[in-house]
């Protein structure tokens, strides 16, 4: 009988807190960065599934800086990038996992899926505001 190597998960356990951490700071950063901006919004929305087809961070901050419309979006994600990496709660093997290809494209996920997060926010807080608007009117 053949024996089957035990096969290694691609990246630490603790790179699920990481991603998770990741995703929240693209969300309230990018909820910030496009409120008020609904052409961005509206562009960003279009965007989503060519920005996922991307599997390095580098390759979508560049993508990101490329647009004219979503350019303010590659520094603030860069910032919350490094600041997530960087911080005291993210040990050694997670850095060492973010080097690699499948921590890469994880990461890429996390971005996306914030970005994601963020215009679905920012629609949800568009049509509370619309309704209570709509209301305020009514009560006139």
């Amino acid at each position: 009988m053949l024996a089957c190597p035990i096969q290694r998960p691609p990246v630490p356990a603790e790179y699920v807190d990481f991603r998770a951490e990741l995703q929240s700071a693209v969300t309230d950063t990018a909820v910030v960065v496009l409120g008020g901006r609904p052409t961005m919004r509206l562009w960003l929305e279009e965007q989503l599934t060519t920005l996922a087809a991307v599997v390095r961070t580098d390759s979508l901050l560049a993508l990101l800086q490329r647009d004219t419309l979503l350019a303010p979006l590659a520094s603030a994600i860069a910032a919350k990038l490094s600041t997530t990496l960087d911080s005291k709660r993210v040990g050694s093997s997670v850095r060492k996992a973010y080097r690699n290809p499948d921590g890469q494209r994880q990461a890429v996920d996390a971005v996306v899926i914030g970005l994601g997060l963020a215009i679905r926010r920012l629609k949800s807080e568009t049509r509370g505001f619309s309704r209570m608007a709509g209301s305020q009117r009514a009560q006139r």
